[in-house]
């Protein structure tokens, strides 16, 4: 016989067939499964009152950071985007006792969701209210005082990691 993958529902017919009083060669053959298969479904059957295995608790290795102290890093890169990873690094050894790599905490952040892409779209959006006010303050002919400390500038001059050098 060849080894495939038989439903669960055939197997609970199977399991029904042999309390109804058929014997087992006849639901082997009836079914196509050797006798080896009808007396594991009944073990599983007797353990866990079903006729397939709940999945396995254990899934992979333990997480190094949890959802709270992963919950506290988000908190961070709120208020402070400026912060990097070997700072929050400090500041999860220190007040939520985890040690964790540099390379393993950016590895978590990142299938955190919690990407550069990400942090640009936060800053992005927390800092509207300043970037309204900047606005006001320009247009504003009272509030504004021409010292240039109204003024930003870019330098683009490494853009795409190409110098004017």
């Amino acid at each position: 016989m060849v080894n495939h993958r038989i439903s669960s529902d055939l197997n609970d017919r199977a399991l029904f067939l042999w309390e109804a009083g058929w014997s087992p060669e006849d639901i082997c053959y009836a079914f196509n499964v050797s006798p080896r298969s009808l007396y594991h479904w009944r073990a599983i059957f007797e353990e866990f009152g079903t006729v397939t295995k709940p999945l396995s608790p254990l899934r992979g290795r333990d997480r190094i950071i949890s959802l709270r102290v992963l919950d506290a890093a988000k908190e961070i890169f709120f208020h402070d985007l400026s912060v990097m990873v070997d700072e929050l690094q400090w500041h999860l050894a220190i007040h939520h006792d985890v040690a964790i790599s540099i390379s393993a905490l950016q590895a978590t952040l990142v299938r955190a969701g919690l990407t550069r892409k990400m942090m640009q779209k936060i800053a992005k959006e927390r800092n509207e209210a300043g970037r309204d006010d900047y606005k006001a303050c320009i247009r504003d002919p009272d509030t504004f005082s021409g010292t240039g400390l109204e003024f930003v500038t870019v330098d683009e001059s490494s853009k795409d990691e190409q110098t004017l050098a």
